[in-house]
């Protein structure tokens, strides 16, 4: 069961009044806009402004203002700044697309206007700019600030606590930065009742949310999980549902994609899925590989030589880790790793899961410990920053591994894959990816498959874009494995 659904939003007329408005989030983010703007333009001035006003000191100022404004107006024109506190995603993508849209603006005057082509060269530079800084900004925000306040998180009530209900829940609660807070269940099947999922109440009834006003306070918006069991009904119960909005589950997961949309039919709702062919991307992304892994590895070699001088100096053993992890196919290749483990650690594993059944239990569950007796001091340092994985930049630049794609599975992993190991094994495996940015250590070996299938299933430029972005904010954060 996949825990990657896309979500229908169902929006309905609002019965009460929320606690916080929904444009808070968004207004706090135009404000970040705002103060990154207005340091970008203020250190523009610093480094390339002139005392004299002459006239193309002043046109320079106009291009100034032209490129900063057009910033916030054309992520407005998107609705960036309106669309909540989730979806980090579609973010990203209204972001680049009003790029783009801004590169179309200053770039068709660019072409007709001889006299000013300085102008246009100028404002549309400080635009990108901008737009760069204010989406790692905004990125920073909702990730850092936003995601740590428990009052920002719109409190939701799950209906259906089922397998799927359960997986939701367990998926808020690991993401914050998603921006709902589930405080319980309502469910139909009385054997629930007074029972705990995912370490929430089961209430009761659905009832209880219509009749009730107590019951319906607790939360702004409501989540329908299996709507399968609901069938014709479903419109009935969302219509009994007192709240402003309530997000139907779509299915198991087998329709997903990055760029899905709805469309209404004449009254019934449909979603839209483009199925691209990744012939041509997946060539562009090869090219990119190369190319990125040959400059990090030359700027990052003083810093891999120091590492291996405190590996000697840490323990005894090599400094290099090689594995064995599965490439597609019969294929296999040796992934490179700084060794961050005592030697013979496999052998102190099995000693380790043969006398601690909670150990063995968490092994199962997740395919890692949360506290690894294996793993040296050093090797602790290097797996929080992520900088054990520095070698597979050697990978990356061999055409073993890409930059971005799934995880690199060994071929022991291969049975607990099943199926989706046809799909996961199309792409090469990447040193960061999906799974890694969306819960990593915290997440089951199941759900990481999951997240791997969603990721091949939806592969592009603009999302490995959004997991660069996202992978840059956890190495600085230390939320390394």
């Amino acid at each position: 069961m996949s825990k990657l659904d896309p979500e229908a939003v169902i929006n309905l007329a609002p019965v009460k009044k929320t606690a916080m408005p929904t444009v808070g989030p968004g207004l706090l983010l135009a404000l970040s806009d705002g103060f990154m703007l207005a340091l970008l333009g203020w250190t523009l001035i610093q480094l390339f402004g002139s005392d004299t006003l002459t006239p193309e000191a002043d046109l320079s100022q106009r291009a100034l203002v032209t490129g900063l404004m057009l910033v916030p107006l054309v992520k407005s024109v998107f609705g960036i700044y309106s669309l909540g506190r989730f979806d980090y995603l579609e973010r990203t993508r209204r972001t680049f697309q009003a790029a783009l849209l801004s590169v179309a603006v200053l770039a068709v005057p660019f072409i007709v206007m001889d006299g000013f082509r300085s102008f246009f060269v100028e404002a549309l530079s400080v635009a990108l700019i901008g737009f760069a800084i204010t989406y790692a900004a905004d990125l920073l925000l909702v990730h850092g600030l936003m995601a740590s306040a428990l009052n920002w998180r719109t409190p939701v009530v799950i209906v259906g606590a089922g397998p799927q209900g359960a997986a939701i829940a367990e998926k808020l609660q690991r993401l914050p930065w998603l921006g709902m807070r589930p405080v319980c269940f309502f469910d139909d099947d009385d054997t629930l009742w007074q029972t705990r999922v995912a370490n929430l109440p089961v209430v009761g009834s659905t009832d209880l949310l219509a009749k009730s006003p107590a019951y319906a306070q607790q939360a702004q918006a409501a989540i329908v999980a299996d709507i399968g069991r609901h069938g014709a009904d479903l419109t009935t119960l969302v219509g009994r549902l007192p709240f402003k909005q309530v997000y139907c589950l779509l299915g198991e997961g087998n329709v997903s994609a990055v760029d899905a949309t709805y469309h209404n039919l004449h009254g019934s709702l449909a979603l839209r899925v483009s199925v691209r062919p990744p012939t041509s991307y997946l060539r562009i992304r090869r090219a990119l590989d190369i190319l990125l892994s040959g400059i990090l590895l030359v700027a990052v070699a003083p810093l891999m030589l120091g590492i291996a001088a405190a590996i000697r100096l840490d323990s005894p053993g090599p400094v290099m880790f090689r594995q064995k992890r599965w490439a597609g196919g019969d294929k296999t290749f040796d992934v490179l790793k700084f060794r961050s483990m005592h030697i013979n650690a496999e052998e102190h594993l099995q000693r380790l899961l043969e006398n601690d059944p909670k150990m063995r239990e968490e092994y199962m569950t997740y395919h890692k410990l949360t506290y690894d007796p294996r793993i040296t001091p050093i090797g602790r340092f290097l797996r929080k920053t992520s900088l054990d994985e520095l070698p597979q930049l050697v990978n990356i630049l061999m055409g073993d591994m890409s930059l971005i794609g799934p995880r690199a599975y060994m071929p022991k992993e291969l049975p607990e894959v099943g199926a989706a190991a046809e799909v996961i094994g199309s792409v090469r495996p990447g040193l960061t990816g999906y799974w890694q940015v969306s819960g990593r250590h915290r997440t089951t070996f199941q759900e990481r498959v999951a997240m791997d299938v969603f990721y091949v299933r939806n592969c592009g430029l603009l999302f490995d874009f959004y997991i660069l972005c996202k992978t840059a904010v956890i190495v600085l954060k230390g939320e390394g494995s």
